[in-house]
């Protein structure tokens, strides 16, 4: 996989927002969605470690790639079992006012909401 075929596979995914963490906002998708997609998750995660840069989160380092204003990681070892991606914006400032905006009272979480969604909540609360 090329860096020109990843930006066209990413954007054929299915995004849902981790609200598990709503510190730092990110979403993700998975292999359970669509099976028949393995084999391109698994080149992703080889593109990503052999092009990608090293950024650190908390205590561990991620291999991250950046693809247009996101940047993405997985944290499966082996690649060969990578079954999830994660992904958030490469814009801290934007992060950060999203993070502010999850942990307060206006927002109002959806089941399958995607981060975008969770923007555009953001924005109609403003």
């Amino acid at each position: 996989m090329i860096l020109e075929q990843a930006e066209c596979f990413v954007n054929s995914l299915r995004w849902q927002y981790a609200k598990t963490y709503p510190h730092a906002p990110h979403e993700y998708t998975c292999l359970a969605w669509r099976p028949e997609i393995q084999r391109q998750m698994v080149e992703f995660a080889y593109l990503l470690r052999e092009q990608g840069y090293t950024e650190k989160y908390g205590n561990s380092d991620y291999r991250v790639l950046r693809i247009g204003d996101m940047k993405y990681w997985t944290m499966d070892k082996p690649l060969e079992h990578t079954d999830l991606i994660n992904r958030t914006y490469v814009d801290d400032a934007k992060r950060a006012s999203i993070a502010q905006f999850v942990q307060s009272d206006k927002f109002v979480h959806k089941k399958g909401m995607s981060l975008a969604d969770v923007e555009e909540e953001m924005r109609a609360s403003s």
